[in-house]
C-alpha cells in the first residue's frame, strides 16, 4: 500500500508542475543510500544524441561539481542511476549535451520528489524546492537554463502556495525565512507572527529552534530576550552550533594567525565540536596563505589533498601568483620564478579536476582564469612564444575580457608581428570593445609603421565614441541615469567624506573588504595610481563593504590594522550597513567605479591599467 501512496504522489507531482517530458523512479519507492534507477522520457520531437547526459541539481550541490549521469537508450526511453545523498528529498533535472541544454522541461526543469509517502514529507520536498529557487537560481539559469521567477514576491507566493495545501508546514524551520521575506510587505502583521513563531521556537526546546527564535527576537530588538535566550543556548549546547560558530567567528577575526595558532586553533575545534564539515576548509585556507608565503610545498601538498573543496587551492594559487605577476604587461612583477612556479601548479590542479570531473566544461572558465595569469607570467619571463600558445587558446574558446584581450594584444605583437596585431586591435575596436590600452598600442603600431596618423584618429574617435555611446546605456540600464550617487560615510579619522564634495575632481570609487583576496590583490597597483596622481585633481576613496564585525568599531580597528600593516595612503570611508554598496548595485568585489568631474559614472568596470587611461583622458580635457 504504501508503494501506491508514493507512485500516487510522483503522479500528481508531474501533473502539478506540467511536465512535457516524463522523468520518474523506476521503482516506486526509493532505496536510501543506494543508487536508484530513474526513467525518462523525452517529449515529442525532441532528439536526444547519443553522449547526452541527465544533470541534476540538488540543495547542498550548488557547485555543480557532480549530479549528473550518463542516459541508457531504452524501449521507452531512457534510464539512468543515481546516487544523491541520503538527507535529500528534491532534486530538479535537465538532459544536457556538454554545455548546451537538450531538454529542460520548457525551461523550468523536471522535478523529482523522492520523499513523498506522506503530506508533512510532500511539504517538506517543496521546501526544499523553494529553497534551491533561492540560493541557486543563477546557477539553475547558466547551467540548465531555467527561467524560474526568484523575485522575493515569487518566493513569497511559492510559500504562501505551500502552507495553503500544507499548513502543518508552518511549524517547520522554513517558516521563519518565510516571515523574513514577509515582513517588508505587511510589516506589522509580521512582526506579530514573528513573536508567535519565536515563542513556538522555544518550546520545541531544541537548539536549532533556539536559535531561531534568537534569531527573530533580534529582528524584532527584543535585546534582553535574546540575550537571555543565547545564554540559555551556551549553557545547555556548550559544544553546540552556536558556541561553534561564535569560535570561529573569534577565529577568523583574529589579527595575527601563525602556523601555530591555526594548529592549535583547529585541534580544539575538532575535537571540541566534532565538526567534520567544510567549516575545516577555512582553517585550512589560513595554513595554505602561510605556507604559500613560506614557499613549503611539502605543506602545500597535504593540504591541498585534504581540503574538501578542491577549488579552493588553486584559486589561492592563482590569486596569489596573479599578485606576483603585476597584473598587466607595463607593471614591474615580484619573484616571477615563484610566481610561475606555483601558477603552474594552479593549472595542473585545474585540469586533474577536469579529467575527474563528470561536468569538465564547468571548471574551463577557472582553467582559462589560470591559463591567462601564467601566459602574463611567462611574457613577463620572456617566454614570448609559450605565452601566446596559451593566450591564444583562451581566445579561441571565447574565454578573454577586456583586460585578457589587451594582454593578448601585446603577446600577439611580439610573437607575430605589427600587422597581424594591427588587425586583431581594429576588428576588436570596431566589435565595441571599450580599451584605451588597445587604443595606444594601436596608436604605436601605426608610428612603426609610418601609416598615417589621420586614419588612426578617425578610428579612434569612432570606436571611443561607440565605446562611451554603449557603456552609457548600460549605466543608465543599471542606475537610471549616470548620475553619481552622493554618500557621506565615515573615514578612518573619523571625519565625515561627502562625494558631492569633490566635484571638480576625477573620483574612483574601490569597493572592498579585509577578507577578499582579489581585493588585496589589486591594492599595489592601486597605491602606484594613489602615489601617481597624488597632488592632481584625482580623489580615491576606498570604500569599505561587506565585513564581518560584530561592531563597527571592531571593522574599523580591522581595517586600520591593515592599512597600516600595508602602509597604504588609502583614504578609506566606511559603509557599515552596506546602503551604498547597495545603491551602487556591487554584485561583486573589488569593484572600481570612476566619476568624471562634473559627478557623472564614466566606468563601473575597469582594469587597474585601463583606469589609469581614463584618468589621463579626463585630466587632458
Amino acid at each position: 500500500m504504501k508503494n501506491s501512496v508514493m507512485l500516487l504522489f510522483l503522479v500528481c507531482c508531474n501533473v502539478t508542475f506540467s511536465q512535457v517530458g516524463k522523468l520518474y523512479l523506476k521503482n516506486s519507492k526509493l532505496i536510501i543510500g543506494k543508487e536508484n534507477t530513474y526513467v525518462y522520457e523525452p517529449p515529442k520531437g525532441v532528439k536526444i544524441p547519443e553522449d547526452a547526459k541527465v544533470r541534476v541539481v540538488y540543495n547542498n550541490n550548488f557547485d555543480f561539481s557532480g549530479g549528473g549521469a550518463t542516459l541508457i537508450k531504452k524501449a521507452n526511453g531512457y534510464e539512468f542511476s543515481l546516487q544523491v545523498p541520503d538527507s535529500i528529498r528534491y532534486f530538479v533535472a535537465a538532459i544536457v549535451n556538454g554545455t548546451k541544454v537538450i531538454d529542460n522541461n520548457k525551461n523550468t526543469g523536471y522535478d523529482m520528489f523522492l520523499k513523498s509517502s506522506s503530506s508533512t514529507e510532500m511539504g517538506k520536498c517543496i521546501v526544499e524546492r523553494i529553497t534551491l529557487m533561492r540560493y541557486a537560481n543563477d546557477l539553475l539559469a547558466s547551467k540548465l537554463n531555467l527561467k524560474l521567477d526568484s523575485s522575493p514576491k515569487s518566493i513569497l507566493g511559492e510559500y504562501n502556495k505551500l502552507y495553503a495545501k500544507y499548513p502543518m508546514m508552518k511549524d517547520d524551520k522554513s517558516y521563519e525565512y518565510y516571515l523574513y521575506q514577509k515582513e517588508p510587505f505587511e510589516k506589522e502583521k509580521t512582526k506579530g507572527e514573528m513573536l508567535a513563531f519565536a515563542k513556538k521556537c522555544e518550546k520545541k526546546n531544541s537548539e536549532e529552534y533556539l536559535l531561531m527564535a534568537s534569531r527573530l527576537y533580534g529582528n524584532l530588538k527584543m535585546t534582553d530576550e535574546k540575550t537571555q535566550l543565547e545564554n540559555q543556548i551556551t549553557a545547555k549546547f556548550p559544544k553546540g552550533n552556536f558556541e561553534s560558530s561564535k569560535f570561529f567567528f573569534d577565529f577568523a577575526n583574529h589579527p595575527d594567525k601563525t602556523e601555530s595558532y591555526i594548529l592549535e586553533s583547529l585541534n580544539f575545534y575538532t575535537t571540541t565540536f566534532k565538526d567534520n564539515t567544510r567549516f575545516r576548509d577555512n582553517f585550512y585556507v589560513s595554513l595554505l596563505k602561510i605556507y604559500l608565503e613560506n614557499k613549503d610545498f611539502q605543506k602545500l601538498e597535504h593540504y591541498e589533498k585534504i581540503v574538501s573543496d578542491k577549488n579552493i587551492a588553486p584559486s589561492l594559487y592563482n590569486d596569489y601568483a596573479w599578485n606576483l605577476s603585476g597584473q598587466d604587461l607595463v607593471t614591474p612583477s615580484k619573484d616571477i620564478v615563484y610566481a610561475e612556479k606555483i601558477s603552474k601548479r594552479s593549472l595542473d590542479i585545474i585540469a586533474n579536476m577536469q579529467k575527474e570531473s563528470y561536468f569538465p566544461e564547468d571548471l574551463q572558465g577557472n582553467f582559462n582564469m589560470y591559463a591567462d595569469t601564467y601566459a602574463l607570467i611567462l611574457y613577463k619571463l620572456s617566454r614570448f612564444e609559450e605565452a601566446f600558445q596559451y593566450q591564444d587558446k583562451i581566445n579561441e574558446l571565447g574565454g578573454l575580457d577586456t583586460g585578457g584581450k589587451e594582454r593578448y594584444a601585446g603577446m600577439m605583437e611580439k610573437v607575430k608581428g605589427l600587422e597581424v596585431t594591427k588587425k586583431y586591435i581594429e576588428t576588436e575596436l570596431a566589435n565595441g570593445v571599450d580599451s584605451r590600452v588597445l587604443l595606444t598600442q594601436l596608436e604605436e603600431i601605426y608610428k612603426k609603421s609610418n601609416l598615417p596618423i589621420a586614419e588612426f584618429n578617425k578610428i579612434k574617435e569612432k570606436a571611443v565614441g561607440a565605446a562611451n555611446a554603449k557603456n552609457n546605456a548600460a549605466l543608465v540600464e543599471k542606475y537610471g541615469s549616470t548620475q553619481a550617487i552622493d554618500f557621506n560615510l565615515k573615514n578612518l579619522d573619523g571625519k565625515d567624506v561627502k562625494l558631492s564634495d569633490y566635484k571638480g575632481k576625477v573620483v574612483v570609487l574601490d569597493f572592498w573588504a579585509t577578507w577578499c583576496g582579489p581585493c588585496k590583490a589589486s591594492f599595489p597597483s592601486m597605491q602606484e595610481l594613489v602615489t601617481k596622481y597624488k597632488g592632481k585633481d584625482v580623489e580615491f576613496l576606498f570604500v569599505n563593504t561587506w565585513e564581518r564585525g560584530k561592531e563597527n568599531s571592531e571593522t574599523v580597528k580591522k581595517v586600520e590594522t591593515f592599512i597600516n600593516d600595508k602602509k597604504y595612503s588609502f583614504n578609506v570611508v566606511f559603509d557599515f550597513d552596506d546602503t551604498i554598496t547597495a545603491k551602487y548595485k556591487v554584485g561583486g568585489i573589488p569593484t572600481k567605479i570612476l566619476i568624471d568631474k562634473k559627478g557623472t559614472i564614466l566606468s563601473d568596470n575597469a582594469s587597474e591599467q585601463n583606469l589609469m587611461n581614463l584618468i589621463d583622458e579626463q585630466l587632458s580635457l
